[in-house]
């Protein structure tokens, strides 16, 4: 490396600075953005132009977090489009962090209606969107200068504390020419005056944008000798110890032999060196012992590029441009940086840092055709995260349902058709909407909506269902029915099982087996349904039967009859019916007739309505015989004695002729029991007493 005796350190103005100050290490501005948009984050980046770091944020808890953690000066850009409560965020915003600007972004036609809202309150400007860049850009400039004096005026403290970290111009040599001052201040003044007039249409300002060309002066002075508000800022230790320098020499000498050479903070060789240079300018050693640390930094510079490691070479530079600021590395080493940060934010898909590191590029000196290249690059990422984005919005209305409107799936999917109409992408957001259309159509073909099922069949056809897609639909429809008929048929099965199973044959009228297979018969199933639906009102056929003969064993006969009669209507065979009518029919003859018991006292009540004694036979008479005889018979429903026989006689065979006539003349009332006449066993004795002579 050259290092000729005369080189001193400069100071951002240009004018020589004492070789002990502070490099001008200086931190960009944080700049947090509520929105969810990254076209908008994207131009905000490149108007900034790296005089700021952008820090998208979805929420203003997000913003305000990220902006508690900034190191420098603090602003706030507010995206009304994606943001509720905008004064509300305001006053919050005011609350927690004072010292930040505030900007408020909406679109154009909202932006005197938002201004009212948001009056009497701390922002800084209501600006509109689509962004207007010449006077987007004055107001940009002018927010970042005013929160660069109130980062200033809010921390007096941490100022002197990070003295050695944080540029400031230095004090008026009264040795420097006095034109040189008076260039000095007069530049400072039109930087002012431009500064001013570049605040933009500020809420309760009323200022104007600033010509462009002294926004331009304002950007350049700016972007000369500072570090990228994009790369990573990484601290530098820039800090100045005391003491003799043959002592602060050994120490350095000592340090380098430890491999020292940047840390530990305030023990390196890099403090020693700069601190005996700080005292002694023209020190030969200390100037060979930075040449040395310069060089240990260059090869780890080459070292971390070479693994991807760009942190740790961007402290690497840093430390360089602090070690050794004239070192003919720094430029090369600069743009090797940006290409490895731009291509890496290129290829993970990073659009906002990609714009704002080719904006930083640009001054870096980075070649125009290597950054043409990346500003191709990045263009097509950007459409292709607006065709990702309408192609991810039309999935979103799919599963919403939201098919119809200014912002449902045909709408969106028109807007990518013409964005890309033969883009991959686009083919696969067109069949998955021809898809779900179909399904719809299908859901109401189904439901019986036949014209809500051809309005989908034609919003199918007219975004490109091809007659393929309308034969898989018909032939998935027939499949869809017969699914559906089945799923009917098996659920209307297992309701009449279970009815069966619980005894509900045929009440309550619309929850029993005998309603549910009624339903399923109506449905006319086929093949296995219908054997399955056969097999049950089998069931149902015999459980109607068993039933029908307990209720004539209780003697129900109307309900016996009933059940009888259902029993046949759904499939009981004429054999099963003919046993059943049987066993019904006895049944009930048994729940007729009275019990022994009951036939006594039936018996009791019987009344004759006529009556004839028996002849004495003559022959028995004449020959003064008397006797008895005990006789059974029946009285039969109409009252009429049946079945008239002799159990027993005394004597035998002498009255048994007499007495039959008799009984067999005899007439009884009806008796009657359970409302129906029966007939009554009956048991009498008959005496034959002979007259006195």
């Amino acid at each position: 490396m050259a290092h000729p005796a005369s080189r001193a350190p400069t100071d951002l103005a240009g004018a020589p600075a004492s070789p002990g100050a502070p490099s001008p290490v200086q931190h960009p501005a944080d700049l947090a953005a509520l929105t969810g948009r990254d076209d908008f984050l994207l131009e905000l980046g490149e108007l900034l132009g790296g005089r700021a770091s952008v820090h998208p944020a979805d929420s203003i808890e997000a913003a305000l977090e990220r902006l508690s953690e900034a190191r420098g000066s603090r602003v706030l850009a507010i995206d009304t489009r994606d943001t509720g409560e905008v004064r509300a965020n305001v006053a919050r915003a005011a609350q927690q962090t004072p010292e930040a600007v505030i900007l408020v972004f909406t679109e154009a036609q909202s932006e005197r209606e938002i201004a009212a809202a948001l009056k009497g309150t701390k922002v800084f400007a209501v600006l509109p969107v689509p962004l207007q860049a010449d006077k987007t850009s004055a107001v940009l400039e002018a927010a970042l200068a005013h929160a660069g004096r109130s980062a200033q005026g809010a921390h007096p403290a941490a100022r002197e504390a990070t003295h050695d970290m944080t540029w400031r111009p230095a004090a008026a040599d009264p040795q420097e020419p006095p034109a040189r001052r008076a260039m000095l201040w007069a530049g400072m003044g039109a930087a002012l005056v431009a500064l001013a007039a570049g605040a933009g249409w500020h809420l309760l300002r009323g200022r104007t944008p600033a010509p462009a060309g002294a926004r331009g002066r304002i950007a350049r002075s700016h972007a000369i000798g500072r570090h990228s508000a994009a790369l990573a800022q990484p601290p530098v230790d820039t800090s100045i110890v005391r003491g003799r320098i043959d002592v602060l020499l050994d120490k350095a000498s000592r340090a380098m032999f430890e491999r020292h050479f940047t840390t530990p903070r305030g023990a390196s060789a890099l403090v020693y060196y700069r601190s005996v240079l700080a005292v002694d300018p023209a020190n030969g050693e200390a100037r060979n012992g930075l040449q040395r640390v310069g060089n240990v930094l260059i090869s780890r510079f080459d070292d971390t590029m070479s693994r991807a490691q760009y942190p740790q070479a961007a402290l690497a530079l840093a430390t360089l441009k602090v070690a050794e600021p004239t070192d003919p590395h720094i430029a090369s080493f600069q743009r090797r940086l940006y290409a490895a940060e731009i291509s890496r934010a290129v290829a993970s898909g990073h659009p906002g840092r990609a714009a704002a590191l080719l904006a930083e590029a640009a001054h870096a000196g980075v070649p125009v055709a290597q950054l043409r290249a990346w500003r191709a690059q990045l263009a097509r990422m950007r459409q292709q995260r607006k065709l990702d984005s309408l192609a991810a919005a039309i999935t979103a209305d799919i599963g919403a349902d939201d098919f119809n409107g200014p912002s449902g799936a045909l709408a969106q999917l028109a807007q990518l058709r013409t964005a890309a109409p033969a883009a991959a992408g686009t083919r696969r957001a067109g069949r998955a909407l021809v898809k779900a259309l179909l399904a719809k159509a299908g859901e109401d073909a189904l439901a019986g909506n036949t014209t809500e099922e051809t309005a989908w069949l034609n919003e199918a056809r007219s975004i490109g269902a091809s007659a393929r897609d309308m034969d898989a639909f018909e032939q998935g429809l027939v499949a869809a029915r017969a699914q559906a008929a089945q799923t009917r048929a098996d659920r209307l099965l297992a309701l009449a099982r279970e009815r069966l199973g619980s005894g509900a044959l045929t009440r309550p009228q619309g929850d029993s087996a005998a309603h549910y297979l009624t339903v399923l018969e109506q449905s006319h199933p086929t093949g296995a349904a219908l054997a399955a639906e056969q097999q049950v009102r089998g069931e149902l056929a015999a459980r109607l039967l068993a039933r029908a003969e307990t209720q004539a064993a209780a003697g129900k006969g109307a309900a016996a009859r009933a059940d009888l009669s259902r029993a046949r209507l759904w499939g009981a065979s004429a054999a099963a019916s003919r046993s059943a009518m049987e066993a019904i029919t006895a049944s009930l003859r048994r729940a007729q007739e009275p019990t022994a018991a009951e036939l006594g006292q039936l018996a009791a009540e019987l009344v004759r309505t006529r009556y004839a004694p028996p002849s004495y036979p003559q022959l028995a008479l004449a020959n003064r015989i008397a006797g008895q005889v005990i006789v059974q018979f029946v009285v039969d429903n109409r009252g009429i004695p049946r079945d008239v026989r002799v159990i027993s006689a005394r004597p035998a065979g002498v009255f048994n002729r007499a007495t039959l006539a008799a009984i067999r003349s005899w007439r009884y009332r009806p008796v009657t029991f359970r409302g129906h006449p029966v007939s009554i066993p009956v048991r009498t004795l008959i005496r034959f007493v002979l007259p006195p002579n």
